[in-house]
């Protein structure tokens, strides 16, 4: 895995140049969780792994041989050359495709949440290279993830099989598929054929998703190490390591944490704040003010603003809707200024037609969106829909036991209102005029 820099050569580089011996972390875990389906709850089970890191390397990028654009010669690209990389080199820990995806996105959140790269794989600000080897097990297809990784952890576990490369994938799903193509690949190579994997490089192929030959593989001793003058040894202090250490910000797993004790979120809240660039900072900005109920905060960054964001493929740090605005409107609806459904509309105006940056209330000033909160108001509304002769059916039906009805007439209140009548007056008042119906 790698990640873009910025230029560090004036000049082509006609070979990787790598801080190979100068390791800045080893043997680090890098936590990882299996999220299973959100159900209704939107609830996450949260099952820890763990895969080891072998070392993180510097490297300088170069040319890219491309052998498929003239049908008689090699293009080379020279506009990688020279880019500052960053290599994470990971232990072969991971037991399937699923975990591999994990692991990925893992990883991924926590450089954007450092600030270290935008992690856009489609872009190339993120590469992987996926190693595939199969060995066998007793277990069938049908068994499951845990039992599976059991298995092939435990110390009776077969030894590995030959390793495969695999290169040319430019997302995190696509780096799933290949991986199960090319396990599959090789257990029929293996079981079907009677051959052997051989260590090589392949590439896949997105539109067919199938990995093809691309060379043989490389062993060690084949990488020709040598110093590069231009790179002095790189030596981190032990003062530099702690001053970076108290300077760093909350790390991802912590903040998921936090913000599901001090805000009762659930796991998969926390998750989605956490792994949004900038929203868990908009979510606290909002909820800490004004003893604002975390749980509506929470429902309106993560349903409403996010649903009108998903609209424009917008993200929360380009929101035209601030978290102070944001937390305006809550506020109308906490005091009882509008109904949340009015609400929504007032955050639709904010979000597309805002040029002026009118304040919340100033909206439900201007269109008359203000909640109805007089008894007598609402009580001669509710009045008009039960007298309607077209209720009569319907008020009949109700008498008779079909009291899910009631919902109906509120409905018709609320429609008379254009839904700006307050909805817990609204069922009060109107159950009280059905009890003196009744009477």
């Amino acid at each position: 895995m790698s990640e873009h820099g910025g230029a560090q050569s004036d000049d082509e580089a006609t070979f990787d140049a790598s801080k190979y011996k100068s390791r800045k972390e080893k043997n680090e875990a890098l936590k990882k969780w299996k999220a299973k389906q959100a159900k209704k709850q939107q609830q996450e089970e949260v099952i820890p792994r763990s895969v080891r890191i072998t070392r993180i390397q510097i490297e300088q990028d170069s040319g890219k041989s491309n052998h498929d654009l003239e049908e008689d010669s090699t293009v080379v690209d020279l506009n990688r050359a020279g880019t500052a990389l960053l290599e994470i080199v990971m232990e072969p820990d991971l037991r399937s495709p699923l975990e591999a995806g994990q692991v990925m996105r893992q990883l991924q959140h926590l450089l954007r949440h450092l600030d270290v790269c935008d992690g856009n794989m489609e872009e190339g600000s993120m590469r992987c290279d996926l190693n595939v080897s199969v060995r066998p097990t007793d277990l069938g297809e049908k068994a499951d993830a845990e039992t599976l990784h059991q298995a092939l952890t435990s110390s009776t576990a077969a030894p590995f099989g030959e390793r495969v490369e695999v290169k040319n994938m430019n997302s995190i799903r696509n780096m799933m598929r290949a991986a199960e193509y090319e396990a599959r690949r090789q257990i029929a190579l293996i079981e079907g054929e009677g051959g052997e994997v051989h260590r090589e490089t392949r590439s896949f192929d997105a539109s067919t998703g199938e990995t093809k030959r691309m060379r043989s593989k490389e062993g060690a001793k084949d990488y020709r190490f040598f110093p590069e003058p231009d790179l002095p040894p790189l030596v981190f202090s032990e003062k530099l390591i702690e001053e970076i250490s108290e300077t760093m910000p909350e790390l991802p797993d912590a903040l998921k944490k936090r913000l599901c004790d001090q805000y009762g979120l659930t796991s998969y809240e926390s998750s989605v704040l956490v792994n949004e660039s900038g929203a868990a900072h908009y979510f606290e900005s909002i909820a800490k003010e004004n003893s604002r109920p975390s749980k509506v905060v929470v429902n309106w960054v993560l349903n409403e603003l996010f649903g009108h964001l998903k609209t424009v493929n917008g993200d929360i740090v380009s929101s035209p809707v601030a978290a102070s605005e944001l937390g305006a409107l809550i506020d109308l609806i906490q005091d009882g200024t509008i109904s949340g459904k009015i609400a929504k509309d007032v955050l639709e105006v904010m979000f597309f037609e805002n040029d002026a940056k009118k304040t919340p209330l100033q909206f439900v000033k201007e269109k008359g969106w203000k909640q109805i909160q007089d008894p007598e108001e609402i009580r001669t509304l509710c009045r008009v829909v039960l007298e309607d002769p077209k209720a009569k059916k319907n008020l009949e039906a109700y008498w008779k036991g079909k009291t899910q009805l009631f919902g109906f007439f509120i409905g018709q209140v609320m429609k008379r209102c254009g839904g700006r009548v307050h909805p817990e007056l609204a069922n009060s008042i109107m159950q009280e005029i059905l009890d003196e119906h009744k009477q």
